[in-house]
């Protein structure tokens, strides 16, 4: 049975199809960015360091129809208060979350709720916090499901320790709370 779901989203713009670092897409859609780098499906053993990473934004700037979007620490704070606000009036338990500068990872032990519209309120109310016409994010989402307690768990060390391996400060954010499952 299914206790809970990692979920993964993006900021539009720095996470492409074509990022070196890997992606689960299949097809480039932009045939702008076919040029640069060709698919890297699924997640590279080798992953690039921060000067071929930012390489890679640099060819892809003017590409996309729009500047790519990262959470700086202001907008970090802005879209952690609007995810409070949003586990709240929905009454999610989230035992996790890391709000990174291109991405973030939360997790939400399962509820009655459908993944799909649990993402989309949490980009739709951060968006309307960010006060952005555009949205910040890109379509889509990936989940994990997880089914027992020591997946759970695994799972919780991941997301924690993914500020820190980026050189961030770890993050305790009000609404992540402690799982009893």
């Amino acid at each position: 049975m299914i206790i809970a779901y990692h979920i993964v989203f993006t900021t539009y713009g720095t996470w492409l199809p074509n990022d070196p670092r890997g992606s689960f897409s299949k097809q480039i859609y932009n045939q702008k960015l076919t040029i640069i780098a060709p698919i890297k499906y699924g997640k590279q053993e080798n992953i690039p360091n921060k000067e071929n990473l930012n390489k890679f934004w640099a060819d892809t700037s003017g590409k996309l129809k729009r500047q790519p979007y990262f959470i700086d620490e202001k907008s970090r704070q802005t879209i952690a208060e609007s995810f409070a606000n949003t586990i709240s009036g929905l009454k999610l338990t989230v035992p996790a979350c890391a709000i990174m500068k291109d991405h973030i990872h939360i997790l939400v032990l399962r509820t009655e709720y459908k993944i799909g519209y649990i993402v989309n309120q949490l980009k739709s109310i951060a968006t309307k916090k960010l006060n952005r016409k555009d949205t910040p994010w890109t379509e889509g989402y990936w989940k994990i499901f997880i089914n027992n307690q020591e997946t759970l768990q695994s799972a919780i060390e991941y997301i924690n320790s993914n500020p820190v391996s980026a050189g961030m400060p770890r993050q305790n954010w009000k609404f992540v709370s402690p799982t009893s499952i």
